[in-house]
């Protein structure tokens, strides 16, 4: 299958997703930056890379709940808070960044993030942007831009 890139080559569309994830809005609460979008994106990273996610379409199943929670525990071992944050938050708050896309059953607005039985019952998929996935497609960039994450969202005292 043949995919077009918007940009000319892999390291300009890496360049561009690295800006991305730097950029990423993270809330802050008492001072600890919450790590549950970048922690969202390695279970996301790690389900390509292990054949769970064969599209660019996510669910929000068994196996991509218990990689996020298993990813939470091991970046939050320091935490302050007792209980890492919900898939719920990450899987919604994620779309406001705007490579990460939600595809609704409803039109309702929601004000709050909804709960994880909502997203569940609402959320058709969700999807990166088409030139993200071509990238997750390529195990070295894919590796490359996991690490990246690690490297600058994750690492203790980011």
């Amino acid at each position: 299958m043949n995919f077009f890139l918007q940009y000319s080559d892999y390291s300009c569309c890496f360049a561009h997703y690295m800006d991305r994830i730097i950029n990423l809005r993270q809330a802050k609460i008492r001072g600890e930056v919450i790590v549950a979008k970048p922690v969202l994106m390695l279970a996301l990273i790690d389900g390509v890379d292990s054949g769970v996610f064969t599209n660019n379409r996510f669910v929000l199943n068994e196996w991509l709940e218990a990689r996020y929670l298993k990813l939470m525990l091991e970046y939050t071992r320091h935490s302050k808070f007792a209980k890492p944050s919900d898939i719920s938050n990450p899987f919604w708050h994620l779309s406001t960044d705007g490579f990460w896309h939600l595809q609704l059953r409803t039109k309702e607005e929601i004000t709050t993030t909804p709960s994880k039985a909502w997203l569940k019952e609402n959320v058709i998929y969700a999807n990166f942007d088409d030139d993200l996935w071509v990238l997750l497609q390529n195990k070295e960039w894919r590796t490359r831009l996991r690490d990246f994450i690690v490297e600058h969202k994750l690492m203790e005292g980011c």
